[in-house]
């Protein structure tokens, strides 16, 4: 095979320039047939051709589609920077190829030019004319080789014929042919001919060669590359193996310049071999220069990389030490041999206004190096690279610096760690970066320049996208970082919003309630309208005025109901008013109304100091026709439509003042000459000399001082000295002594010794100090000089007075807060004391009523043998005992219902402090880890023994949904839990008590996903989050952790109406008017169960229909326990179910009769871990109830009524120096002389300085307070548990059980 054989396809394939062909049809619709992988390769303009022959048109188009007969259309033609040849093959194929090297106008003009030609071989051409085949003749390039003068010049100076090549004359044909071919191509390609593979190449590969050029010419490939001669000897022999196109191989190359210098390079390469007669004489290795792309590709993914990780940055200091950090981890470090970066800062030592430099990190720069100083001052001083980095701070561009102009000092250069190449750099640039354009630079990066390549355009690229990186970057850093600030600022307004707000909303509130109190209090009736004239709101007062009373009353009024009460002949001045208030909004109207004929209130008296009207001779209580005036003032205010949405009328009875008014006009008349100083009757007036005698005064001025009216020429009256209190005659001299220094009028607010006196609307008698506004101006004689002073005294006791009434109307509503707080916990407590007692005394008496009745059992069934059976005294003694058992049961019956009594009454108690916490937002969610299955139980057992006396069928159902869940243990608020369902229990056995079918289940279930309507029976009562804002709901819980415990109590009473029921869930509300008066209660229940369910993330609903029961179903948010707090619960229900399980133990006896039944407690019930118990208590009842119980129970007590005598029994315990055996304290609250918590503190301190021996002593607060925040204290004082009354025996004895149990656990 010879290169005869080789295809112009195989070329093309080998070929690194773009390259397709097109089929030249006649309809010229030309489409390309091929197109080489070169173009392929370049994605862009592969593209840029598909979109040229989809368009079919501009002049790059009409150049491929001229006609080749056409001696007009050149040959090559530049398009997008880039010069495309056509060649024309047989008529039908045109070649279109591209070339980054332009053609010369001669040869693109001359027809011997070198194109390529129709052949199948490769470079298949005849030798030029020029050639010579003489051997003593030079190398004569052909014509097309115009301007390789000096290459061939070189080439003629080699001594050919000392190669393995010969003399020129010598030369093969085809050397000569594929010489001459390869010398005319502008790529670099290199010929391997012969068995030496000597080399041969053409003037673009010398450049490569450097200065081993022209050495290499007739060179074996051993000789000429020894470094990758094995990787060219392996293409060369896989070239021949296959008689094709050996595959493409690229190195990176370093050609040494003649300055001594390595420039780097990225070539890539293919071997085609030359064959001839099926024999392979010689291989072209043409080369392609891949270095700008392989450059690019490193650069572009430093770029890259810097990018992703300067955008994390939070803040401008953090970005210095990423940048840092990210040029160091970038790899390869050819392109940063150093880098030195620093912050831009005002430089605050300089006096004038300049820039200061902060070291922020460096690369290949040893610590104290001089060329990267840690500070350092751009104020003028040349000092190193000073005057580079200050030109750089005011340049928008990066800042070069060489070795060869001196910008680049040599001497700082040495002793650094150069990187990669680990060449001394010959240049470097300094990078300003700013945010922006606009902005001062905020800090300059130096980077040394690669050593081993040219500062050329596609460096300058590089280096300016490197500040267009960095530039973005920063902007986003600062950005970010003022977004920050912005955010924080953002925050903290939103919180002073948010307090303000609070505090706005708490005095609205206030507000409110201090209007309604107002208006119940206050005379003036008022009353609401809304837009249709309804009366919505009046106080009592306005009723009382209108006298619309009693079954009168309608909420709302209509304005025909007000209108029947207003006499006939002003009704029309009314509707008049109603008609102007539409205009100007505010009206104001006298009218008279119907005194009811059972009307008993009397008419309003004026309120004044004045003399009253008796004094003055008026009858007021004369006959007044049966009517009163009345004076009304309307208020309208408009909607956001225009239309009037709301109207305020206040109502004053001036029945009185119309009397009195015509008698003072009637008393006016007669006495004319009294009317001036009655319009002045409240102003005091008087003119005085300066040492204070008085020259003249009207009455009201005597009445204020409390003088009396003399003859002033009798002799001189001083009345400031007697009449202005001793405080406030130095406040009195300062202000006169102004008077005369200033010549200006002076006030003065003064206290008087006279008593100011008011009676209010209560026909309460006002007394107060009398403060009075004194007014001092000079009167001056005609020479100036001041002489007398003259003013006024006006009376301003009522606005002194108002003032410090609203101070302590404040200090009063605190302390009413307070006082109620203490009530409701002074109440709770004292109920709770003798429900305990009442408790355990039922329990007692229970106990040995259940033991006399089985005693009587065993005495009746026990033969007599004194009588005989069917006698008249065996029959005698058979009808006591069975009326001796009855009357047990009676009994036994009597007492449990006085336990449920004391237990309802409990519940009474409990309600009022919940309600109380409620309102005062103090009730908060308390989880703790316990079985929901048990407090479930110990809910249903309380109304075990109610419902069994009414004949209930009371049933418990734990659904499979719960347990599928595996559930052991939840941590829930038990008390909160158990609270809702001891009230929802409470309303099914009422309400079903009564009916023909008495049935009430509790169904017990849990989930994962909150429950909703549609898969319940119930609806449930959506959360009234803009009513309970005070509420603390419980804290989120995690998905992972968290379950929906879900309880449903269904019975079959009478069942709930659709009106009803959408007045549950209200406070103090029931369902009906008479619900109260047949089955009792006080609506509080299902309130305080919605809020109950809602502070634990849940809701409650109601299902009912009337005549079928009802179902009452609620849900809260539990968590599931971690493992150690199920430990803990699981070894406490272990001590409660040891003491259950024990054969003897009268806990499991009592607990198995119910919670109303207890059998008398047995000897040594506790154990030996509880032998000695100190009972704390200062209420003798259940001091002695108590201590029996305990005694009862298997263990010794020692009593103390207080705890200074607890501390000094406690002297004589076996934990001091005494015999008593002291297992546990139970501790009262509440108590004389020293209380339960401070003596509490007093053991914990003696335990811990060591003068109490043996373990910890357990104490358990045994109180009446019952609010979560006094057992909080309880706890925190000392207390290891706390036990609320009223409480059981049985629940005592447990609870004592368990904490020393616990005790024992923790050692």
């Amino acid at each position: 095979m010879g290169i005869s054989d080789v295809g112009i396809l195989d070329l093309l394939e080998s070929d690194p320039r773009p390259t397709f062909v097109v089929a030249n049809t006649p309809t010229r619709t030309l489409q390309p047939i091929y197109v080489n992988p070169a173009l392929r390769a370049n994605v862009v303009l592969h593209g840029r051709v598909v979109e040229l022959f989809n368009s079919a048109q501009g002049p790059f188009w009409d150049w491929i589609t001229a006609s080749p007969s056409s001696n007009t259309v050149p040959h090559t033609f530049l398009s997008g920077n880039i010069y495309w040849t056509r060649s024309m093959v047989r008529n039908e194929w045109m070649i279109i190829g591209s070339n980054n090297r332009p053609s010369s106008d001669d040869a693109s003009s001359d027809p011997n030019s070198h194109d390529r030609v129709n052949s199948n071989g490769l470079l298949h051409e005849a030798v030029g004319p020029g050639a010579s085949v003489d051997g003593n003749s030079g190398w004569i390039p052909p014509d097309f080789m115009s301007g390789q003068e000096s290459f061939v010049h070189v080439i003629n100076s080699i001594d050919w014929a000392a190669t393995p090549l010969g003399a020129l004359s010598r030369w093969p044909p085809l050397l000569h042919q594929t010489f001459n071919q390869v010398l005319a191509d502008s790529r670099p390609i290199a010929i391997y001919w012969g068995d030496k593979l000597t080399t041969l190449y053409n003037e673009a590969f010398s450049k490569l060669c450097g200065i081993k050029h022209p050495a290499l010419l007739g060179t074996s490939v051993e000789d000429a590359w020894p470094d990758f001669c094995g990787k060219i000897k392996l293409a060369i022999s896989t070239a021949t193996s296959r008689r094709r196109v050996g595959d493409e191989d690229e190195w990176r190359f370093f050609v040494e310049k003649s300055d001594g210098s390595r420039e780097e390079k990225y070539l890539k390469w293919s071997i085609i071999p030359i064959i001839e007669r099926n024999k392979c004489l010689g291989f072209i290795q043409p080369i392609q220069d891949t270095t700008s792309m392989r450059l690019w590709e490193r650069r572009t993914k430093m770029l890259i990389d810097l990018g992703d990780m300067l955008v994390t940055a939070r803040d401008v200091k953090s970005y210095w030490a990423m940048l840092i950090q990210e040029l160091e981890a970038c790899r390869p470090t050819y392109d940063i041999p150093i880098a030195i970066l620093y912050s831009v800062e005002e430089d605050s030592r300089s006096t004038s206004v300049g820039k200061a430099l902060q070291l922020e990190g460096c690369l290949g720069v040893p610590d104290g190096h001089p060329i990267a100083p840690p500070t350092m001052r751009l104020d003028g001083i040349d000092k190193g690279l000073s005057s580079s980095f200050r030109k750089a701070v005011e340049s928008q561009t990066p800042l070069l610096l060489q070795i060869r102009d001196g910008t680049l000092p040599e001497s700082l250069l040495q002793g650094l760690h150069w990187r990669g190449f680990e060449d001394s750099c010959r240049e470097a640039v300094i990078c300003p970066i700013r945010p922006t354009k606009e902005e001062n630079v905020l800090g300059l990066l130096l980077l040394g320049l690669n050593s081993r390549r040219p500062y050329d355009n596609d460096y300058r690229q590089y280096i300016s996208l490197l500040g267009q990186k960095l530039t973005t970057t920063l902007a986003s850093t600062v950005l970010l970082e003022e977004e920050a600030r912005r955010g924080r600022n953002i925050a903290e307004q939103a919180a002073y919003d948010q307090e303000k707000l609070a505090t706005q909303t708490r005095e609205a509130t206030e507000s409110v309630q201090k209007f309604q109190q107002i208006a119940e209090f206050i005379p003036v009736g008022m009353c609401f309208g809304n837009h249709r004239g309804n009366i919505t709101f009046a106080n009592e007062a306005w009723h009382r005025i209108t006298g619309i009373t009693g079954a009168s009353r309608v909420n709302p009024l209509t304005p025909e109901g007000f209108l029947s009460c207003v006499i006939e002949e002003d009704k029309p001045n009314v509707k008049r008013a109603y008609e102007e208030l539409q205009r100007t909004l505010t009206v104001t109207i006298e009218f008279r109304v119907r005194r009811p004929a059972n009307d008993n209130y009397p008419l309003q008296h004026p309120i004044g100091s004045s003399p009253s009207f008796e004094k003055a001779g008026l009858d007021l209580d004369a006959d007044d026709g049966g009517v009163r005036h009345v004076l009304g003032s309307l208020k309208a205010e408009r909607g956001p439509d225009g239309n009037v949405d709301q109207v305020l009328a206040c109502l004053t009875d001036v029945t009185l003042h119309k009397k009195a008014a015509e008698e003072a006009i009637r008393k006016a008349q007669q006495a004319e000459n009294l009317k001036r100083m009655a319009e002045l009757a409240t102003v005091g007036m008087y003119d005085m000399a300066l040492d204070g005698r008085l020259i003249g005064a009207n009455n009201v001025f005597y009445e204020m001082c409390g003088i009396e009216r003399v003859g002033l020429s009798q002799g001189p009256v001083r009345p400031f000295e007697v009449c202005v209190v001793d405080e406030d005659l130095p406040v009195l001299k300062k202000t006169l002594a102004a008077l005369v220094r200033e010549g200006k009028s002076q006030t003065a607010e003064l206290r008087l010794k006279t008593s100011w006196t008011e009676t209010d609307t209560a026909g309460d008698r006002i007394i107060a100090p009398r403060w009075v506004l004194a007014t001092f101006m000079p009167v001056s004689n005609s020479e100036g000089a001041i002489e007398t002073f003259t003013g006024c005294l006006s009376d301003v006791s009522l606005q002194k007075w108002q003032f410090e009434k609203e101070r302590q109307r404040k200090d009063e509503a605190i302390e009413s807060k307070r006082q109620q707080e203490n009530f409701i916990d002074m109440t709770s407590h004292e109920m709770r004391n003798p429900l305990s007692a009442i408790v355990q005394c039922a329990d007692a008496v229970i106990g040995c009523l259940t033991k006399a009745q089985e005693l009587v059992n065993t005495q009746s069934t026990r033969p007599d043998n004194g009588s005989a059976p069917g006698s008249s005294v065996a029959d005698s003694t058979s009808s006591l005992c069975q009326e001796g058992v009855q009357l047990l049961k009676d009994s036994i019956d009597n007492a449990e219902t006085i336990i449920a009594c004391a237990q309802h009454q409990k519940r009474i108690v409990d309600d009022i402090l919940t309600m109380s916490k409620l309102d005062s937002n103090l009730l908060s969610i308390t989880p703790i880890t316990v079985n929901p299955i048990h407090i479930a139980q110990e809910a249903y057992k309380m109304f075990e023994v109610e419902a069994r006396r009414v004949d209930i069928d009371l049933t418990m159902v734990v659904d499979r949904s719960y347990t599928e869940l595996n559930i052991e243990f939840l941590d829930l608020d038990p008390s909160r839990l158990k609270q809702v369902l001891i009230n929802l229990l409470t309303n099914a056995l009422k309400f079903t008590k009564n009916g023909p079918t008495r049935n009430v289940s509790i169904t017990m279930s849990a989930s994962k996903s909150r429950p909703e309507d549609r898969a319940s029976s119930v609806q449930f009562i959506p959360r009234a989050t803009e009513t309970w804002q005070g509420d603390k709901p419980s804290p989120p819980i995690p998905e992972e952790n968290r379950v929906y415990l879900m309880f449903e109590v269904k019975d079959t009473g009478q069942g709930l109406t659709e009106e009803e029921k959408s007045s549950l869930f209200q406070r103090f509300v029931q369902a009906n008017s008479k619900t109260h008066v047949k089955y009792g209660g006080s609506g509080l229940g299902l309130f305080i169960s919605r809020r109950l369910t809602e502070m634990q993330n849940g809701a409650i609903g109601v299902a009912s229909s009337p005549g079928q029961g009802s179902t009452f179903a609620f849900y809260i948010e539990a968590q599931i326990p971690g493992e150690e707090a199920s430990q803990e619960a699981r070894a406490a229900a272990e001590a409660v179910g040891h003491i259950l399980r024990t054969p003897n133990s009268a806990i499991g006896k009592g607990l198995r009769k119910g919670p109303f039944t207890m059998a008398k407690p047995s000897k040594k019930l506790l154990g030996p871990q509880i032998e000695g118990v100190l009972l704390v208590e200062d209420n003798l009842i259940n001091q002695q109830i108590t201590r029996r119980d305990l005694l009862n129970s298997g263990c010794v007590v020692e009593v103390a009524n207080h705890g200074v005598e607890a501390l000094e029994k406690l002297q004589h315990t076996n934990r001091a120096n005494g015999q008593f055996p002291l297992s546990l304290i139970l501790m009262d609250i509440e108590m004389p002389i020293q209380d339960g918590l401070t003596c509490t503190r007093k053991i914990r301190e003696l335990e811990r300085a060591g003068l109490f021996k043996g373990p910890r002593i357990p104490i358990i607060a045994v109180s009446a307070n019952a609010r979560m925040e006094q057992i909080v204290e309880a706890k925190a004082a000392g207390c290891d548990d706390v036990l609320v009354k009223p409480f059981r025996i049985l629940e005592l004895i447990e609870k004592m059980v368990t904490v020393t149990r616990q005790l024992e656990k923790i050692g």
